[in-house]
């Protein structure tokens, strides 16, 4: 190799360092079906959950995105008279660890019937585990690590 092409390969490899776009595309294109997989035995009978799932790219960011009752029935939510939730994941939405969701009403709105709303609220809703945002980090560090290892 010359040192034209070693330069040649340094400037595009520096190139493919400062955008990411690409591999992270193909990186959140996997994540989301997976995570989609998991909703076929999870709580999303109508698949408006599971539609929902999507992501964004810029040059160097991922983001996930999906209907706000996706992290509640990931995580579960404690009612007023019992505690089911789990506790989320260290750093996950700007949470400290541990942190968990609770109703703060004895009744809960929507289209079910009162007495139904009611005992969601009261017992809570039990946690359907479909996503691990951890897990997710870590898929996501360890491929673009891959990713930038091949590059280079």
């Amino acid at each position: 190799m010359t040192v034209d092409q070693m330069i040649g390969r340094l400037d595009q490899f520096g190139q493919r360092a400062t955008d990411l776009s690409d591999i992270l595309t193909q990186i959140g294109s996997e994540i989301t079906t997976q995570i989609k997989n998991n909703l076929r035995t999870g709580p999303d009978a109508t698949n408006a959950l599971r539609n929902s799932i999507s992501f964004s790219v810029t040059t160097n960011s991922l983001a996930l995105e999906m209907l706000n009752y996706g992290v509640f029935q990931n995580y579960g939510v404690d009612g007023t008279k019992e505690s089911p939730a789990k506790g989320v994941e260290k750093g996950v939405f700007g949470l400290p660890a541990g942190v968990r969701f609770k109703f703060k009403s004895k009744t809960i709105g929507g289209s079910l019937p009162f007495p139904v709303r009611r005992s969601i609220a009261e017992r809570g809703l039990k946690p359907k585990s479909f996503f691990s945002i951890a897990e997710i980090k870590d898929e996501v560090i360890l491929r673009l690590e891959e990713e930038l290892t091949q590059a280079f």
